[in-house]
């Protein structure tokens, strides 16, 4: 078993079982109320972050669920995300004391369907666990652990279970600005999927992109302002200790070096290559020190909002390079300048996205297998429609990543590809379909991710989906083509 922050997981492990053994009702919780003479007033943006804690019915803002990944709110029924009101006012009842709550349970069964898949069978279990108190509407106390329980079966069996927090926080609340400390998710940027400027946040890499992007991000000790003035908001950010990116088990399908085959996860081989990576040992080498910091403006305009961004840290999705001198595989996690901007305008139908980033470090390997960084421009463009203006969410992007004067390198110095997803309810939201999708534009680079799913019963879903790979050499589709995939799984998420 491997406990990772041992002391503040520890300390919380007990939420777990606390909601089986004292339920609470939902008249326990702070009611979220919309009212017509508030006594606060807080302007929001794409990016937001408003208490977690509303459950009053009969509202028709539920905002429990949080929001997605470009600050769009997920309701709990059916998922589909919807544009946050642009001014809202709101006051939060004192609370008789600290609430506890089950947020969500996770169950996935999952069958490699690829003959030459190193694994036959995967196995998934989530947990997590809330302790929230508002003393009063200026003060918030949060506190979340969660559970993950890994096990893959097949040539070569492992299994995991890591107990783990998520977000813990205090947060202090004024008519015009929100001050946060503690560990937290904050995600920035508009495009879905790839925001090319969310660069300093704690990805999860353990089940590679088979889970959403909300999914995909985890907590990172950070202290956060965020200032509200006018139509426009101040943002920043400062994270006083590096959380890297969390990888799967070095036995697992899902590890971006494949020590059978020789190769790293989007990086071109050599047969001397493939020799090396399968005879040396890896480390994956992060660094003890600060994450860095940024800061994001971000205004709403009448249909065209936009936002700037700069931010300086360390890369927290590891490099794998040869370290020749050392005779190991080893994880780079290059300090870079990160300036940004995205902008959203009513057009065509929908709403057009734009999101680019220009990186002064991005890791790259040389053709003689030596590690340099080079400067580079990532971004994408999308198109965000609401078909027949119902629940269906269709989102189209083109997305491109460019190397700046770079060498020979064994990474590929341009790519575009072709994503998306389409997210659609239907007989009468008791079932939905949904398909996410990356095409590669320059190389064959394939992903496929169709899912139906019954959502009839209240704060539960059971789901089937496929998830399917394929690709040329040092593309993901390529590294991952045998990991194809059947699963079937239930959440709950109260």
């Amino acid at each position: 078993m491997k406990i990772t922050d041992r002391g503040l997981a520890t300390l919380f492990a007990t939420l777990l079982l606390t909601p089986l053994a004292s339920p609470v009702s939902a008249e326990d919780f702070d009611l979220l109320i919309i009212e017509e003479e508030p006594e606060e007033l807080l302007i929001l943006d794409d990016q937001t972050d408003l208490p977690n804690n509303s459950e009053a019915p009969g509202d028709e803002l539920i905002l429990d669920s949080g929001e997605d990944e470009n600050g769009l709110f997920v309701d709990e029924g059916d998922g589909t995300p919807t544009e946050p009101p642009r001014f809202t006012s709101y006051t939060t009842e004192k609370s008789a004391g600290p609430t506890v709550k089950l947020n969500r349970l996770w169950v996935e069964y999952g069958h490699f369907t690829q003959q030459s898949a190193d694994k036959n069978h995967q196995g998934y279990m989530h947990g997590l666990a809330t302790a929230e108190w508002s003393p009063s509407s200026a003060w918030e106390f949060h506190a979340s652990v969660r559970a993950d329980g890994y096990r893959e079966s097949g040539s070569n069996d492992w299994s995991d279970f890591r107990l783990d927090y998520d977000e813990i926080y205090a947060r202090y609340k004024t008519a015009s600005s929100i001050f946060t400390v503690g560990t937290q998710r904050v995600l920035w940027g508009r495009i879905d999927e790839f925001p090319p400027t969310d660069r300093l946040s704690t990805q999860d890499f353990r089940r590679f992109v088979i889970d959403d992007l909300e999914d995909r991000r985890l907590a990172s000790p950070a202290i956060r302002m965020e200032h509200f003035f006018g139509d426009s908001k101040i943002d920043f950010v400062l994270y006083p200790h590096f959380r890297e990116t969390q990888l799967a088990d070095r036995d697992s399908i899902w590890y971006p070096v494949n020590k059978r085959t020789g190769e790293i996860l989007s990086l071109k081989t050599t047969a001397l290559a493939e020799t090396i990576v399968k005879n040396v040992p890896i480390k994956e080498n992060a660094p003890d020190s600060e994450g860095g910091a940024g800061i994001r403006f971000s205004t709403l305009g009448s249909g065209f909002d936009y936002a700037l961004t700069v931010q300086k840290g360390r890369q927290t999705v590891p490099y794998f390079s040869y370290n020749p001198d050392r005779n190991i595989i080893e994880g780079q996690y290059p300090r870079t300048w990160i300036i940004g901007g995205d902008f959203g305008i009513e057009a065509l139908g929908g709403t057009v996205k734009f999101e680019t980033a220009w990186l002064s470090d991005t890791p790259v390997t040389r053709v003689d297998g030596s590690y340099t960084t080079v400067k580079s421009i990532s971004w994408g463009a999308a198109l965000e429609l609401f078909p027949g203006d119902g629940d269906a969410r269709l989102n189209l992007q083109l997305t491109g990543v460019k190397l700046l004067r770079a060498p020979e390198v064994m990474d590929r110095a341009e790519i575009y590809a072709l994503n998306g997803s389409y997210n659609i309810p239907f007989a009468q939201n008791r079932w939905r379909a949904k398909f996410r999708f990356n095409v590669g534009l320059d190389k064959k680079d394939i992903y496929f991710n169709p899912e139906i799913a019954y959502t009839g019963w209240e704060a539960q879903e059971v789901y089937l989906e496929f998830h399917f790979f394929d690709g040329s050499l040092g593309t993901p589709g390529g590294f991952y083509q045998d990991n194809g995939i059947l699963t079937l799984g239930w959440r709950a998420d109260y």
